[in-house]
């Protein structure tokens, strides 16, 4: 809106500065008209009726005609301005979406494979997986597709998946959950940290001797969400750093996080000999 004042501004100082050129070009024509004897003033000095009739027409016909082209102008500028914003709004839309559809064949499909499994060797754990796989889809149904969800909706998503992973795993893996939540009817796009937290159960350790661990901490800071995962790392699944960096997961997620948070978010990873860390952190 500023921009367009600061623009019709402009456009009545050019249309002024026309005036009073055109008034002074006009008079000064009209002079020379009168020495060449072309046109001249009456007998009791009076100004030629065709001096005045040029000299007050001119000017006024040329003011209205920029008037009218500048505010033409404004106009269009305008329209094609409101246009450009909504074509770059569809189109951060669209590149969105996109991703965030890549999220959900995959995440099926392990779920989906998990349930097999289970269905051959405890039905029980595999209906008690499937009713918590339901409540998942749910989300991805009716939350999953929008542009904000509440950070509780997004928590108990997170949740569902960790049951999940927990029943797969049995008694194999320790889990620990931390969340720390001030407002948890905070709004938040959906889907941000499902990569990470999924990225941990299917990276950790899976030694007979020592007992994995992932590890999940959320808490809210005034206006930032702090999210750290943590999975145990055996010494032959150690990567470079290029290669922990290049999975399609993180790809994607940082992709969607420079399209709806960009300069408000930090997404870093680091690894040692025992464990490999993920954080993100989101500036609402």
């Amino acid at each position: 809106m500023g921009n367009k004042i600061y623009l019709f501004i402009v456009i009545l100082v050019g249309i002024s500065l026309i005036q009073a050129t055109s008034l002074y070009y006009c008079d000064v024509f009209l002079n020379f008209l009168e020495q060449k004897k072309i046109i001249s003033p009456s007998l009791d000095g009076a100004p030629d009726e065709l001096f005045v009739a040029i000299s007050s027409f001119t000017p006024i016909a040329l003011l209205l005609n920029m008037g009218f082209g500048g505010l033409r102008f404004l106009y269009d500028h305008s329209r094609l301005s409101e246009k450009n914003n909504l074509l770059q709004k569809n189109l951060l839309e669209s590149q969105i979406a996109t991703l965030q559809a890549q999220i959900n064949p995959h995440f099926t499909f392990n779920i989906l494979n998990h349930i097999h499994i289970l269905m051959q060797t405890n039905q029980d754990k595999a209906s008690v997986l499937l009713l918590k796989y339901a409540d998942m889809l749910r989300y991805q149904l009716y939350e999953g597709n929008k542009d904000l969800t509440s950070l509780m909706v997004e928590i108990s998503f997170l949740k569902d998946f960790i049951t999940i992973e927990g029943i797969r795993w049995d008694n194999r893996l320790s889990i620990d959950c931390s969340w720390e939540i001030r407002d948890p009817q905070t709004k938040i796009s959906p889907f941000l940290f499902f990569t990470l937290l999924e990225n941990a159960f299917k990276h950790v350790s899976k030694s007979t001797s020592n007992l994995g661990f992932v590890t999940v901490k959320m808490w809210q800071e005034k206006t930032k969400i702090h999210f750290v995962v943590a999975n145990s790392i055996s010494t032959a699944t150690i990567l470079p750093k290029n290669r922990i960096e290049s999975g399609l997961g993180l790809y994607n997620l940082r992709k969607r996080l420079e399209l709806i948070y960009p300069d408000r978010h930090l997404l870093k990873t680091q690894q040692n000999e025992t464990e490999y860390i993920t954080e993100l952190i989101i500036q609402l």
